[in-house]
């Protein structure tokens, strides 16, 4: 045996607890490319199966011979015997294509194996893109003996897909989940299930039924053609039954370290393994989830019709089945999430009648080792998987969410825009960089991905571009502000466009206007909104600001803006053509530094927005508008917390309600305080309140630095999680803020803070302070580079952790920069820091890139 031999099988043996290991694998990388499933460049590459059996080793242990493998993302291990269980736990670890490193050991769950299956199996787990495995079956006695036969490791490369089906020839062994299309062929009853008292029989049949439509608005669904499942593996035709009475959450279990970026490969992974390795035909979840809230379909047969799943034995039929794609025993499920599925149970439970709120009873057409076969169980109409059967699907923390998921479904927000900011419908959230003073003005749209910002895949948009409304002339100052928002429905983020500076045709100057650009193309059918007749068309800087939520509920966002000329005025513009505006104030003055937000205030399920600004007599002011169904939008009420010159929502305090962050930075705007602050108003019940509000600033304990004249602490704002702990955080910038290094003042070089939030709210406590002149930051600060000049704290990797965005718009003598800082596990890291440019992003000369950040 060799030394390298003994160390591995040395490495095997430790194992905590005094167990032992009984079975033993490795799989050494294929030389080259994707081996047998390599393809021409460019091409889609199905999903494929790769086995690797255990064979006899040294002392009779059961082991892997040495092969090689091409690379992987996902692995099981399964068995011969589907009525067989595993004696013992298998585990895993496995190397990293990119780095070459190897993970910890890892154990695989047990799977409750749906009849119809041809293998025993244990859950998949996903480990990204890996080329070597180590596996081993640990059981406390050291014992081979009950080790079902046939064991082996299944290793799932996920493929690729260029958006459409990935093809029709499967590279692997033939059919082997042929049998489990055949599930339940049997037409006629398999149980029952009454609905708020009435008893009705659940039949399967193969004939496709009509689509019932629903009372709740279809949220987007991802085609299976777009994630790309591979039509050809999938056995036998789908089975329908007469209505979908209870639905069963789920998580797919493995890992949540993903970006949503790779959800198509992993949903790919996990039909793959369904259907080569548990033999269920298809994918056996009607739908499933990802952590950014995108919805894919799951099992074939029609999103809107009562497919019969394989997700929860004994109770799949009159079901559908959620997954969330993760394992939440761990992880917290995000509010992106458990908002997906309440709306997706809403939808179909709405075709027939179903109260999420209330209870089922369902007959257990099988053993499902919490009910047994006939038994009758009375279940809440929205149910976790280990409700109904031995598993620990959904995990812990996903198990948790049910009561939130059943309110949220019941409550109007069921039918309400998903808020997105991802145009390229990859799952990772875009950006807008607007120079509005440049020429026309142009806006840049920078795409996310799962290694930050992709600048090569860039758009650039002005007035003159194909498909963009008006003309690109001097002063319009188009991009002044923007939002995103899926505003007609499709699942893409759209763009909300203002030009405060564009004049109309009869010779009123900067009357402005809204463009409104539909993604993912923004070339065709795009909008515009202008000031309507009954205000004051000369010099009202229409389109000063803009906001984008679901205020009506409708599944469609909508338009707010404010003009700040003389009165000034708001507008909000709904999918249904309708408008409704009023005025601001009474006072006849222009008003100044217009920002708004949206978020849902009080929780009744209606966007609201928050909108900031300085009157005429120059006191700043905050005032929300409420969202209804019936009237949309309405002023409600300015708050007694002075308005500054930025806003942004969140829920910073974590309790459900969307908070206010107000940017106060300087005198009069900030109580007193010269620095500048940030105060964070909580949302209630009734909307905002004072009650909690809380204020920081750099005289609060933990936050760096100290509060000086004309700092501009607070010039930026922005919320998102950063460490995924369900408090919104708070970035800031103050572009004002002098550095002194070497004896030099560099004035206005500019610092952003990261503010924590916490169950009490903001805190200055564990808050980070960023400049050029930071450790790991490259560059170094200078004279006006005014970095913080904007901020946004968004998820652009798609892993489930807020980045950091900052603009530097002094910087190159104005040319202007972004700077990246990316939060991998939840910890910004500024040795992965990286600016965006001029060279980067193509924008102009001077053109100040970095004044204006979305979202």
């Amino acid at each position: 045996m060799s030394a390298k031999r003994r160390a591995w099988l040395t490495l095997g043996a430790a194992v905590a607890g005094g167990a032992s290991v009984v079975s033993y694998a490795v799989a050494s990388p294929q030389d080259g490319a994707h081996g047998a499933a390599a393809s021409v460049a460019g091409a889609p590459r199905p999903a494929e199966v790769r086995d690797v059996a255990l064979t006899s080793a040294d002392g009779g242990r059961p082991a892997l011979a040495r092969t090689r493998t091409a690379p992987f993302s996902l692995l099981g291990v399964s068995w011969t015997d589907v009525s067989a269980r595993l004696d013992g736990t298998a585990q895993v670890r496995t190397r990293a294509t990119a780095t070459g490193r190897w993970s910890a050991w890892r154990a695989l769950r047990p799977s409750a194996t749906p009849p119809g299956g041809t293998r025993g199996a244990s859950e998949p787990l996903w480990v990204g893109p890996s080329d070597g495995v180590e596996a081993r079956i640990v059981t406390a006695g050291g014992s081979p003996a009950g080790l079902p036969k046939g064991l082996r490791v299944d290793l799932v490369d996920p493929g690729t897909t260029d958006g459409g089906p990935t093809g029709h020839t499967a590279t692997t062994a033939g059919a082997r989940g042929a049998a489990g299309g055949a599930r339940d062929t049997a037409s006629g009853a398999r149980g029952t299930a009454g609905v708020g008292g009435m008893r009705t029989a659940a039949f399967v049949t193969d004939d496709p039924p009509v689509a019932v439509p629903s009372t709740v608005t279809r949220p987007p669904i991802v085609g299976r053609a777009r994630w790309g499942a591979n039509e050809a593996t999938v056995a036998g035709a789908p089975r329908y039954d007469a209505e979908v009475s209870a639905v069963f959450v789920h998580h797919t279990g493995g890992s949540d370290a993903y970006s949503c970026a790779e959800s198509p490969a992993l949903i790919r992974a996990l039909m793959a393994y369904d259907t080569e390795t548990a033999g269920l035909g298809d994918l056996r979840y009607n739908f499933v989830v990802d952590k950014c809230g995108r919805i894919h379909e799951g099992r074939a047969g029609g999103a809107d019709l009562p497919v019969r799943g394989a997700h929860t034995p004994g109770f799949d039929g009159a079901s559908t089945g959620v997954a969330v794609l993760g394992d939440y025993d761990g992880a917290t499920p995000t509010r992106a999430a458990v908002e997906s599925v309440a709306r997706l149970a809403a939808w179909k439970l709405g075709q027939y009648g179903g109260d999420p709120t209330g209870t089922v009873t369902l007959t257990a057409s099988e053993d499902s080792g919490v009910y047994g076969q006939d038994e009758q169980a009375e279940l809440p109409v929205i149910s976790g998987g280990k409700d109904a059967v031995s598993t620990a699907s959904p995990g812990a923390n996903l198990y948790a969410e049910l009561p939130e998921i059943r309110r949220y479904a019941a409550s109007p927000a069921r039918n309400s825009a998903i808020p997105t900011a991802d145009y390229t419908g990859d799952g990772v959230s875009d950006l807008v960089a607007a120079t509005p003073r440049t020429g026309s003005g142009v806006i840049t749209l920078v795409p996310g991905g799962t290694g930050g910002p992709v600048a090569a895949s860039r758009l650039r948009l002005d007035q003159a571009s194909a498909g963009v409304p008006g003309a690109a002339e001097s002063g319009d100052q188009w991009g002044s502000a923007t939002a995103w928002g899926d505003i007609n429905g499709d699942g893409y983020a759209d763009l909300a466009v203002g030009a405060p500076g564009e004049d109309d045709t009869t010779g009123h100057a900067d009357r402005g206007a809204v463009t409104i650009l539909y993604g993912p193309s923004f070339t065709a059918d795009a909008d515009t909104m202008a000031l309507g007749d009954d205000y004051e068309p000369r010099g009202a800087r229409f389109g000063s600001t803009v906001a984008v939520g679901d205020f009506n509920a409708d599944g469609r966002a909508d338009v707010f803006t404010a003009a700040t000329g003389t009165g000034g005025n708001w507008a909000a513009r709904f999918d249904d053509g309708h408008e409704v505006a009023g005025d601001l104030t009474t006072a006849t003055g222009p008003l100044a530094y217009a920002d708004a937000a949206s978020g849902d205030f009080n929780r009744d399920g209606y966007a609201d927005v928050a909108l900031n600004y300085r009157d005429a007599s120059g006191i700043g002011r905050v005032t929300w508008f409420r969202g209804s169904r019936s009237l949309g939008l309405t002023k409600a009420a300015t708050l007694t917390v002075k308005g500054g010159r930025a806003v942004a929502t969140g829920d910073v305090d974590g309790d459900g309600y969307d908070d206010i962050a107000v940017g106060q930075p300087y005198t009069g705007e900030s109580g007193g305080n010269a620095g500048g602050q940030v105060t964070v108003v909580p949302g209630s019940a009734t909307g905002p309140t004072t009650t909690g509000v809380r204020t920081v600033h750099q005289s609060t304990a933990d936050v760096e630095g100290a509060s000086e004249a004309s700092d501009g602490f607070g010039a930026s704002v922005s919320v998102g999680d950063v460490d995924a702990d369900g408090y919104g955080d708070v970035l800031t910038g103050a572009p004002n803020e002098d550095i002194t290094r070497a004896g030099t003042n560099r004035a206005n070089a500019g610092s952003v803070w990261l503010l924590k939030g916490t169950a009490s709210g903001l805190t200055g406590t564990g808050s980070l302070a960023l400049s050029q002149d930071s450790p790991d930051v490259p560059g170094a600060t200078e004279k006006d580079d005014k970095l913080g000049s904007a901020v946004s704290l968004t998820d652009v990797t798609g892993d489930g952790y807020a980045d950091l965005v900052i603009g530097v718009e002094g910087e190159d003598a104005g040319n202007g920069t972004l700077l990246y800082v990316p939060s991998p596990g939840g910890t910004p890291t500024t040795t992965r820091s990286t600016y965006y440019g001029v060279t980067q992003l193509g924008t102009a000369a001077g053109a100040r890139l970095g004044q204006s950040l979305t979202p």
